[in-house]
């Protein structure tokens, strides 16, 4: 996971107040007392009956764990300015200071039982986990209560005790999904806790609502107010018990920033949004926090976009550090100070801001090069500045360039569609050539194939993770005017954008399907729903092109959702799929119906061998069968026979099978031909591969002009697709290049593989 780590290496300084040396609204780095480990997602608290700041956890993989690190829970000793292990009670685990020897976790799956039994909650997690803000501290009961993992659970400083909850149902368990990118904050008023925002829900928005937690009780309850702000992520609430007021403001749409403002007053439980005259630019990730002296609001940091599209490009990047303030009371926020931006705090971008505050009003930050803190100093607002630094409420920002749908037809010739067709009749045979696209879009598509719809000339793009474009927005090109659009700005799952992990889930707030870690062959073409198909789910997307709209089947797939070998293929009778039972994990086939649900077929027969990138599927039109391709197991080079009458599969035997044995993720069948071109090179050569039906051999052609593979065998970055009307090939490479070529196997250079 390309997730940013905190490296926690800071220290106190030698105060944390400004009557004892530190300047009124300015940043100090706390730079003696070091952590050993890294970690990110940390929640931070002050624990008042302790009388100090406290660090309750945070992420770590199960790798850095086994490495030298500071215990879990740490707490900032006032005096000798170190941060302490605070172990459990007759725990011996190590010096006070430094790293310790606590117990691991069996694995890296969520639980509260370390390896000697111990009840701890484990932050080793691999995938799809979100603490974020989903914690706050109960003035009442004297603990932190936190939600992640589908736990409620708490800790008490005092006992230093870690409980795990187990309430009788909570928002994961009633919407489905795993929840991420939430804030959740104490009402002291009705001595519950409030959550709202966050995502990868099941519900209609794609989010949670409003819930609230009730410590007395260990019970969820919805809300469901008439009115809700809208969905977000990484927006942070806060608590104002003067003004019996929860404080949101901005986040992140994860296709847009906001910078509104909305309270829930806890009285009468009812959201309503405010205008003040200025408000803070659009942000998310910031952190929002009740000043208990000024008894306002300070907002803290936050990220903006960017619109990069290099390769693993990060798209977040960190604001400067501005302070500002909110009063409830008033409706106004006010501008305080803005820390320099090579020196101050740097926390990271596309994650929560780790901040707290004790009861004088002084702020702890973690940053990734250590700890800072910040006497904060309300009355010393700068009234002029806030307009400048500020800007109008409800003001958002969204990306540029490829990222932006407008961003296709700007400073472009209009289309010429007849000159396209001409050019596309007048290509050589035999040749690859590169389509003079005038804007291509320029994000990275490893590991992602291509979807052709003949009946609409249009050429679909997916991809999915490991440094590639991971975006909600089909990537589309218009073989009739040589023009590349995406339909919706995408919008991008956060910390697992450019990730070599997905998100384990289904869709986002505007129920389009987030992408797979890559996407191989798991997507599609129905020809009787002319629909693009998405099916390495739970559950599969349809993407309607003339709608520019995606929509999800009514049924759970019957198949392990698994997007390293579901492989799919358009037939006439629809859209078949090739993947491994849900129980029993043997491999099955199952065909698209009128109802876009999938029926099994039957299959009696070996069947081949699948892996990423290894394993291919064709339809040939003139026998009304599948073939089946594999360069693994004990078949490998060979084509397998699926007959749709009998149900039956059989290996051909096809001569030249021991050296066909590049990767076949790309095949397609070619009418005209009796053949199906496979998108990879013989091994150790430049031939590409091709299977002569007829013949029950496999050939290589000699093809000149642009080569779309490359040099070497096999570009898990290209597409193959074929456009029947023209009898033409397309491939599309890394940085979406369309190749394409006029193949006549007749004449071209040919070798019998032997």
């Amino acid at each position: 996971m390309h997730a940013l780590t905190l490296f926690l290496v800071g220290a106190l300084s030698n105060n944390l107040t400004a009557a004892n040396g530190g300047a009124a609204n300015t940043w100090t780095k706390l730079d003696k007392a070091a952590i050993a480990g890294r970690r990110w997602d940390v929640p931070l608290g002050y624990a008042p009956e302790l009388k100090r700041f406290i660090i309750l956890g945070g992420r770590s993989t199960y790798a850095d764990y086994r490495k030298p690190r500071s215990y879990d829970v740490l707490t900032l000793h006032p005096d000798d300015k170190t941060w302490e292990n605070a172990f459990p009670p007759q725990k011996e685990w190590g010096p006070k200071v430094g790293a310790c020897t606590a117990p691991a976790w069996k694995g890296e799956v969520w639980g509260f039982r370390d390896l000697e039994g111990n009840v701890r909650p484990n932050w080793t997690v691999y995938g799809t986990f979100s603490l974020g803000q989903k914690y706050d501290y109960d003035h009442d009961t004297k603990a932190f209560y936190f939600y992640a993992g589908g736990s409620t659970f708490k800790y008490e400083p005092a006992e230093r005790r870690w409980t795990d909850l187990n309430p009788p149902t909570h928002p994961e368990k009633d919407l489905g999904g795993v929840l991420l990118w939430s804030s959740m904050v104490y009402d002291r008023h009705n001595r519950q806790f409030v959550l709202f925002g966050g995502g990868n829900v099941q519900s209609q928005r794609g989010d949670p609502g409003t819930w609230t937690y009730s410590p007395a009780k260990n019970t969820w309850t919805p809300l469901n107010l008439k009115k809700e702000p809208p969905q977000r992520a990484n927006a942070r609430l806060a608590y104002d018990p003067d003004a019996k007021k929860i404080v949101l403001f901005g986040g992140d749409q994860l296709d847009q920033l906001l910078s509104d403002t909305w309270l829930l007053d806890v009285v009468k439980q009812e959201w309503h949004e405010v205008k003040p005259e200025v408000a803070p630019v659009p942000r998310g990730g910031h952190a929002l926090l009740w000043l208990p002296k000024a008894k306002k609001i300070l907002l803290v940091g936050g990220y903006t976009y960017t619109s990069a599209t290099g390769y693993g490009a990060s798209l977040y990047q960190r604001l400067p550090l501005e302070m500002w303030t909110y009063d409830a009371a008033a409706n106004r926020w006010q501008y305080l100070s803005l820390s320099n931006a090579k020196d101050g705090p740097d926390p990271p971008a596309n994650f929560f801001t780790s901040a707290a505050v004790d009861s004088a009003d002084n702020v702890l930050l973690l940053g990734q090069s250590g700890a800072w803190v910040c006497p904060v100093d309300a009355t010393k607002a700068y009234v002029d500045a806030a307009a400048k630094h500020g800007g109008k409420p409800g003001a958002i920002v969204r990306r540029g360039g490829s990222h932006d749908p407008a961003w296709y037809a700007e400073d472009v010739p209009p289309a010429d569609p007849a000159k396209v067709e001409a050019e596309l009749k007048d290509l050589p045979a035999n040749e690859w050539r590169i389509r003079p696209t005038p804007k291509r879009p320029l994000m990275n598509m490893d590991w992602g194939s291509a979807v052709f719809a003949p009946e609409l000339d249009l050429l679909v793009r997916f991809s999915g993770g490991h440094s590639a474009y991971s975006g909600t927005a089909p990537i589309v090109y218009d073989v009739k005017t040589d023009r590349y659009s995406i339909p919706f700005a995408p919008e991008y799952p956060l910390e697992y954008v450019y990730s070599n992990d997905q998100v384990r889930g289904e869709w986002s707030f505007k129920q389009n399907p987030w992408m797979t870690g890559h996407t191989y062959k798991s997507t599609g073409y129905d020809p009787n729903h002319r629909a693009f198909v998405f099916a390495p789910h739970d559950y599969t997307y349809f993407f309607d092109p003339k709608k520019s709209q995606w929509s999800r089947g009514p049924e759970r797939n019957p198949y392990q959702a698994n997007f390293y070998v579901v492989t799919v293929c358009a037939t006439p009778k629809g859209a078949v799929v090739w993947a491994n039972q849900r129980q029993g994990g043997a491999p099955g086939l199952w065909r698209l119906d009128a109802a876009r649900v999938w029926q099994p077929l039957p299959l009696k027969g070996e069947m081949p061998q699948t892996s990423a990138d290894h394993h291919g599927m064709a339809y040939d039109s003139r026998r009304d069968r599948l073939l089946l391709f594999s360069d693994l197991g004990k078949n490998k080079g060979d084509v397998l026979e699926y007959d749709f009458k009998t149900g039956a599969t059989r290996w051909l035997n096809a001569l030249g099978k021991d050296q066909a044995l590049s990767a076949s993720r790309e095949t397609i069948y070619l009418p005209e031909q009796d053949a199906v071109l496979i998108g990879a090179h013989n091994p150790g050569g430049s031939l590409w591969l091709m299977y002569d039906c007829a013949a029950n051999a496999w050939v290589g052609l000699d093809l000149k002009g642009a080569d779309p593979i490359g040099k070497k065998a096999f570009n898990n970055s290209m597409g193959l697709t074929y456009d029947p009307h023209r009898r033409l090939v397309f491939a599309v490479g890394q940085y979406s290049h369309v190749h394409v070529l006029r193949l006549d196997a007749k004449t071209a250079q040919r070798k019998i593989i032997d």
